[in-house]
């Protein structure tokens, strides 16, 4: 789903979530990191030498799923009584990003696909700490 429709969908939902905007910046970059780290993990697999890759390898895996899960989590805005809850999900997720972003990083120069998830990586943690600044205000 687009920025755009994520925007319209959150701003048509009979509740009325607060914080519309940064919650669809939010699953815009939470998605679109687990795309890019999904492809970061299998263009590292198809490196000749992938025994330097392992760790971002694994690091790339995990970070999707927790961006994954993030963004699903978020897209729910009905979250009475679950703040804490999606907090802590809000804040595991930016610690993910930016270990898979300082892994990727590592190996920016000889692999192109690195920097790109480094840079998707990067932007879904400050996504994610916008939000969670966001849902530490006032509506």
């Amino acid at each position: 789903m687009t920025a755009v429709a994520v925007r319209a969908m959150l701003r048509s939902h009979p509740e009325r979530p607060a914080h519309t905007d940064a919650m669809s910046r939010c699953l815009d970059a939470c998605f679109n990191c687990v795309e890019t780290c999904t492809a970061c993990a299998d263009a590292c697999m198809s490196e000749r030498d992938i025994s330097h890759l392992v760790a971002c390898i694994r690091l790339n895996l995990d970070c999707a799923a927790v961006c994954n899960a993030t963004g699903s989590i978020m897209a729910r805005s009905n979250k009475a009584g679950h703040r804490q809850l999606l907090e802590a999900q809000l804040a595991n997720c930016i610690a993910f990003c930016r270990a898979c972003a300082d892994e990727c990083s590592e190996h920016a120069e000889m692999h192109r696909h690195c920097a790109v998830c480094a840079e998707a990586c990067s932007a879904c943690a400050e996504a994610c700490t916008v939000m969670l600044s966001t849902m530490r205000m006032p509506a």
